[in-house]
Parts: structure tokens; C-alpha cells; sequence
């Protein structure tokens, strides 16, 4: 078996340097790949109202179903009652039970969200605080190099 390969291998003058091709005619031999274009996915928010235990229970089964749903209710500082809010603590409950979440947006809406969507909130720091912490790295970098 080895003797066959020596011999295939051996022989330098059976492999012949290809004739070069100019770029037109390469071109001209390519075939072109159809391209489909992907679709991007959508998200679709509902937008909807709030006033009894029935829009509630909509407003979830929406979030459910994978749409974010944002939902107009009565002013939550000064217009609510017992009620209502029972009915928003029974809306958060049903949204965690299926992986979803709610979240109060200012006084008169709601967020209610589907599994797959994660709600993160950025924290700004006060420029006071952040120069303190500055200022605090630096005292403790200078007491670490005074020390070695």
C-alpha cells in the first residue's frame, strides 16, 4: 500500500499547473445564490384599558399569548380603590404564573409583559456619589502604594 502511494506521489510530472483564467471569465462561470431575504420577527404591543376584572383578565391572557400590553387605568395615586388594587395583585400573579411580569409605568398604566421579554431598569448615579466613590478608589490606591 505504501509502495502505491510513493509511486502515485512520486510522480512530479503527471500534475500539471492549471492554465490561468482571467477574472471575466471566472465571473461569467459563477453562479449566483439566490438570496432570501429573513424576516424579522415582530413584536407587537397591545394598548388597552382597564376598568373592571374582565379587561384585567384580557389584558393577562394578551401577555399570555406573547404581546406586550400596555394598559391605561385609572389614576393609581388617587382614583383606586380596595378593588382595583385586588385586581392588580390577581393580574401579577397570573403574569408570574406564566413567566410573565407587571410593572406599574407612572400613575394611570400598566405593563404587563410575555415570558420572553425581560425588563431591566438602569440606575443613574447622583454625580455626588460618583465622585465620592472616585475619590474613595483614589485614597485607597495611594494608601496601597504608600504601603508597598
Amino acid at each position: 500500500m505504501i509502495d502505491k502511494l510513493k509511486r502515485i506521489l512520486g510522480k512530479k510530472n503527471s500534475l500539471s499547473t492549471p492554465t490561468p483564467v482571467s477574472i471575466d471569465d471566472y465571473l461569467e462561470e459563477i453562479e449566483e445564490i439566490p438570496i432570501t431575504p429573513v424576516e424579522e420577527e415582530k413584536t407587537i404591543i397591545k394598548v388597552c384599558s382597564i376598568e373592571d376584572e374582565k379587561d384585567a383578565v384580557n389584558a393577562v391572557v394578551m401577555a399570555e399569548a406573547g404581546y406586550i400590553v400596555i394598559a391605561k387605568t385609572p389614576n393609581l395615586e388617587k382614583e383606586i380603590d380596595e378593588e382595583f388594587i385586588e385586581i392588580i395583585k390577581k393580574m401579577r400573579n397570573e403574569a408570574l404564573k406564566f413567566g410573565g411580569n407587571l410593572i406599574i409605568l407612572g400613575e394611570e398604566h400598566l405593563l404587563i409583559t410575555p415570558k420572553n421579554v425581560v425588563i431591566e431598569k438602569l440606575i443613574k448615579e447622583k454625580k455626588e456619589e460618583s465622585n465620592i466613590r472616585k475619590e474613595n478608589k483614589e485614597k485607597t490606591e495611594e494608601k496601597e502604594q504608600s504601603n508597598e
